[in-house]
């Protein structure tokens, strides 16, 4: 076990999911509850998006098929955006337990592992918070995901993208609505040579993936500015 997990979970044990004390998976330090309420993506799954499916018959989902083919970004993701992964988030992200960036962000790192291991990525960003919305929350977590991911990968992250527009919550919105207001909401960080990614490929980082809006319009920015491929890891979708 790494010496940093026997720091930040000190005995008595602790699930990162609830805190309770309760016996937990080794693999994945939650205890049973849990282990219940969150549910991890296996195959078969949707080839664009990673969402699970039940047949294993289909190769897309219904929402990549409405995207146009030279658009779609491959996302795989930890987990199902299930009650219980909401709740995860409620305290990660609002109630500021910035601590579990690092159990989740670790999870995330499997999964890049094991899906994005044989491609030659070359650096590492993520998502941006509008500067209103950072002062706010005091952190952006899908940074805080991307630099644990770097540090179990070996791959550099960077701060490429910034947000141009303040956007409200993209949760329940509709997709017309949200690829309305995410319209030119981003733009390139203007610190970054892009020579550092022209022709490579990167894995673009963020918590949640709903209808991959978000994700589609930062990998735009990416690719007007020199990136060859543009990747996501999300924790949930």
């Amino acid at each position: 076990m790494r010496e940093w997990w026997s720091m930040l979970f000190p005995p008595p044990p602790t699930c990162w999911g609830c805190q309770s004390t309760r016996s937990k998976s080794a693999k994945r330090k939650l205890c049973e509850p849990c282990q219940d309420l969150i549910r991890e993506i296996q195959n078969p799954i949707c080839q664009v998006c990673g969402r699970a499916f039940k047949d294993s018959a289909m190769e897309l989902c219904l929402d990549c098929m409405r995207v146009l083919e030279e658009e779609r970004i491959v996302n795989r993701s930890a987990v199902q955006y299930t009650d219980g992964v909401k709740q995860l988030f409620q305290l990660f992200k609002y109630r500021g337990l910035e601590s579990l960036s690092v159990p989740i962000g670790e999870w995330m790192a499997d999964v890049m592992i094991r899906h994005f291991s044989n491609l030659p990525i070359a650096m590492i960003t993520y998502v941006p918070l509008h500067r209103d919305r950072l002062r706010e929350r005091g952190f952006n977590q899908a940074e805080l995901l991307a630099h644990v991911i770097a540090k179990k990968t070996d791959i550099f992250a960077s701060h490429l993208l910034v947000r141009t527009l303040p956007t409200a919550s993209q949760s329940r919105r509709g997709r017309s609505e949200r690829l309305r207001s995410l319209k030119q909401a981003f733009a390139l960080n203007e610190s970054v040579d892009p020579l550092l990614f022209q022709k490579k490929s990167l894995i673009l980082v963020d918590d949640v993936y709903t209808t991959g809006t978000t994700i589609r319009e930062c990998a735009k920015v990416l690719k007007q500015a020199g990136a060859e491929q543009v990747y996501s890891i999300t924790f949930a979708r």
